[in-house]
């Protein structure tokens, strides 16, 4: 009897933890089930992506090419006659300005020789004035004034040659500009043509470059470019064409085209070789990252978001592209936010969490009537 009170007993408990399990079960899988779904659905609403501000910037065709750069100014500084060097006024890479001396020949011989025309010259000029007093009270005649006259214009004509003489022993900048390596030392004996250093102004660059004679029709003074150096490999030197050569070159069938870029900070140097983009037919257009592309069907579609959080899939007309961006003809209007991540799978009318939406309050562009377009 008790065998058979504990067998009754182990079915019931058996029973009871079946029922209590699949209850359990029906409630997982209908409830659980159900929580998943509402889960998911919020997932899908809130998808994260990251979007841009649709701007306009300025947009050109680019034509590119090699060049060499060149200082604005150069010259060899020499001297103009024989003599020993008295003094060096300059050290290896010191800036000049125009008139400031940079050394000096010994000039004893003909400082003494302008002085001794300076004293000749007051001379004559004392003369003039007792022969001018003569001449009123007349007791000398005209012709002795005339003759006074003549050697005082002679005494001057004396000294203007002999501070010639004393000046070219003076060597001076000729125009503002950095010096270059020293050639002499004090006391070496120079000759006419002996070079003491070079000069070079570089606060301005020439920029020397030839492109084929196909695109001839469109060079001209005034048009932008942009160079990039290998020493400054992350930046973009801006200038302007200045000249464009009369010839085209008969052997290589292309024309030698000079631009000038600023150099405030006198980075660039004569002689560095340099990657020029002509930029012709400047526009203003939209430009998007190319990543915010999506194709289809040889159709181009780009996914905005408004102030809804609501996606919306737009057919846009794409024109020239460059590094990393293209040129957005129609579609899109500047203001727009455009999406650039997180497009897998995206669908029209989807909800998403625009990530970065503080940094586009920033970067939103202000509109005609002052306000910034709404952000999502």
């Amino acid at each position: 009897m008790a065998f058979e009170i504990s067998k009754r007993t182990i079915v019931a408990v058996a029973a009871v933890v079946i029922l209590a399990g699949g209850g359990t079960y029906v409630a997982s899988h209908f409830l659980g089930g159900k929580t998943e779904n509402a889960r998911g659905r919020r997932g899908a609403q809130e998808r994260p992506v990251v979007g841009v501000i649709a701007k306009k910037e300025v947009f050109g065709d680019r034509i590119e090419a090699i060049g060499t750069l060149y200082a604005n100014e150069s010259v060899s500084i020499t001297a103009k006659t024989q003599g020993i060097i008295r003094q060096v006024d300059f050290d290896d890479g010191q800036t000049f300005k125009k008139g400031d001396q940079i050394a000096a020949i010994d000039a004893g011989e003909q400082d003494a020789a302008l002085n001794v025309e300076l004293a000749n010259l007051e001379q004559q000029k004392k003369e003039l004035e007792r022969t001018q007093s003569l001449v009123a009270d007349k007791h000398v005649s005209q012709a002795k004034l005339d003759e006074q006259v003549a050697l005082v214009k002679k005494a001057e004509a004396n000294v203007a040659a002999a501070r010639v003489r004393s000046g070219d022993r003076r060597i001076i900048a000729p125009f503002s500009g950095i010096v270059g390596t020293r050639r002499i030392s004090v006391g070496a004996l120079v000759s006419p043509g002996t070079v003491i250093t070079t000069l070079d102004d570089i606060s301005e660059v020439k920029l020397d470059f030839s492109i084929p004679e196909t695109f001839m029709t469109s060079l001209k003074p005034g048009l932008d470019i942009e160079a990039g150096a290998s020493a400054y490999p992350r930046e973009m030197f801006k200038g302007r064409v200045v000249s464009v050569e009369s010839r085209v070159d008969p052997v290589t069938r292309a024309i030698s085209v000079r631009a000038m870029i600023p150099n405030p900070d006198l980075r660039l140097r004569p002689g560095m070789l340099m990657v020029v983009q002509l930029i012709k037919d400047q526009r203003e257009s939209i430009m998007l990252p190319e990543i915010a592309l999506t194709p289809e069907n040889d159709v181009q579609y780009v996914y905005t978001v408004g102030s809804d959080s609501v996606v919306k899939r737009i057919k846009v007309v794409i024109g020239r592209r460059r590094a990393g961006g293209v040129e957005i003809l129609e579609g899109v209007q500047e203001g727009d936010i455009v999406l650039t991540q997180g497009l897998q799978d995206l669908r029209p009318g989807s909800k998403v969490n625009l990530i970065n939406r503080n940094e586009l309050r920033g970067d939103a562009p202000a509109q005609a009537n002052g306000t910034r377009p709404p952000q999502a």
